[in-house]
């Protein structure tokens, strides 16, 4: 472990504004030097499925058109979207992504079924472990 303290996130809904705010925060994170802990549960292990990332995230409810302007936005920004924004994190800095064993037993998604960026399925315990303390925040 690293003597800064870990930022840890974990991301239980897979709407589309969630997914970008795990991106952009993930990211900061790595540019600060922080080793960065992401654990998927709930919804959001849809969108860390092999290629799940590729299919365009629930809109959420109420704030669909505002969210549509959002990614049109960000599409004439040429802004990375939330998947490419970790991968490019994973490449600065210390970023590991684990999937909850929980939510992937229930779906019967073994690791191969998941994104190669899932470093493995954990537990909630284990994942309390790896984040070795640092700042916890729910998406």
């Amino acid at each position: 472990m690293s003597d800064v303290p870990s930022f840890n996130i974990v991301i239980a809904t897979g709407t589309a504004d969630k997914l970008l705010m795990l991106g952009v925060l993930t990211q900061t994170g790595a540019n600060l030097g922080m080793p960065v802990r992401i654990f998927v549960t709930g919804t959001a292990l849809k969108s860390f499925k092999k290629g799940g990332f590729k299919e365009k995230p629930v809109l959420p409810a109420g704030f669909e058109e505002v969210m549509r302007d959002i990614n049109a936005g960000l599409d004439r920004l040429k802004t990375d979207n939330w998947h490419k924004m970790i991968e490019t994190a994973m490449q600065m800095g210390d970023v590991k992504v684990f999937g909850c064993s929980l939510m992937s037993s229930a779906l019967g998604w073994k690791k191969d079924d998941l994104d190669p960026m899932i470093d493995s399925i954990v537990g909630a315990t284990d994942f309390m472990i790896q984040s070795g303390g640092g700042q916890t925040i729910i998406l």
